[in-house]
């Protein structure tokens, strides 16, 4: 298929990691990285997205911050790769995103993004100035503010961020989920290394989805267990995310789901329709 929807892509100069610590987990993972990103090649990424069937690509990443190899421009794209977006915008779908320290200023942000007709924010309270765990009541006005505007809500977990294992816990974003019906919220990293607890939320939340990424496509431990939920009671919310630039050829990821012989329609869930459900697309 082509028509792929990619919920974890950062295009060539819109950061998220910096480009130190992208290679540095490239080689815990034993990845030879994309030659588009060692190139800094916008044309040879557009054509290694369209060899992997990439359609789409969503990008959205955190706030700014330098906290733990974290890119400080956050998601503001620098004025090399502004035009790239700008002149590609049918192939990516960019989220907002904002640093949680300042609720107030925050919800501004938000408001204004919802007014704009953006389709999503990332909020990493974990990692920001003022350090947050996602299901603080004190961030309760951002959510508020992104249900109002009919704005998903992107989360990451995994113990990448923090800076605390626990920073990491699905259970905080069930209780916001419980909290919050009518939000759809996201997880990116699929909450590794608590993959069965996601896997659960997502079977006692329905407003809850799931991009495992690298822990779903790299044999970490608990891969398995993604892709068996994906195969029943979790096929309806688990999303591909590529997580570009921190993986390996764009190809590969797609020669890796091929090898889990999927039924044709649950893969088709997993690489395009549940994430084209929730872009309204």
């Amino acid at each position: 298929m082509d028509d792929v929807i990619d919920f974890r892509f950062r295009p060539v100069g819109s950061q998220s990691w910096t480009r130190d610590t992208t290679f540095h987990y490239l080689e815990r993972m034993f990845l030879e990285p994309c030659p588009s990103f060692e190139q800094q090649s916008a044309e040879l990424m557009l054509a290694e997205m369209d060899e992997a069937g990439i359609a789409i690509g969503v990008v959205g990443v955190p706030g700014p911050t330098a906290i733990r190899g974290l890119d400080p421009r956050g998601l503001a794209v620098d004025e090399d790769s502004h035009p790239l977006v700008a002149a590609n915008a049918q192939r990516f779908v960019a989220f907002g995103s904002v640093e949680p320290s300042d609720v107030d200023a925050a919800a501004a942000e938000i408001r204004a993004m919802g007014a704009a007709g953006i389709k999503g924010v990332t909020i990493d309270p974990s990692t920001a100035t003022v350090g947050r765990q996602f299901h603080d009541k004190a961030l309760y006005p951002l959510y508020e503010e992104a249900r109002d505007a009919g704005m998903l809500v992107t989360t990451t977990q995994s113990c990448l961020l923090g800076p605390y294992m626990d920073d990491c816990r699905p259970e905080y974003v069930d209780r916001v989920a419980t909290d919050f019906p009518d939000m759809t919220l996201v997880i990116q990293h699929g909450g590794w290394p608590y993959v069965r607890e996601t896997i659960g939320l997502l079977y006692k939340q329905p407003n809850v989805f799931t991009v495992p990424g690298q822990y779903i496509h790299y044999d970490f431990a608990g891969s398995a267990d993604y892709v068996h939920a994906l195969r029943r009671h979790g096929r309806g919310q688990i999303l591909y995310g590529s997580v570009y630039p921190n993986c390996g050829p764009l190809i590969d990821l797609r020669r890796i789901i091929a090898g889990w012989d999927l039924p044709p329609e649950v893969e088709r869930a997993y690489l395009r329709d549940n994430a084209a459900r929730l872009l309204g697309l």
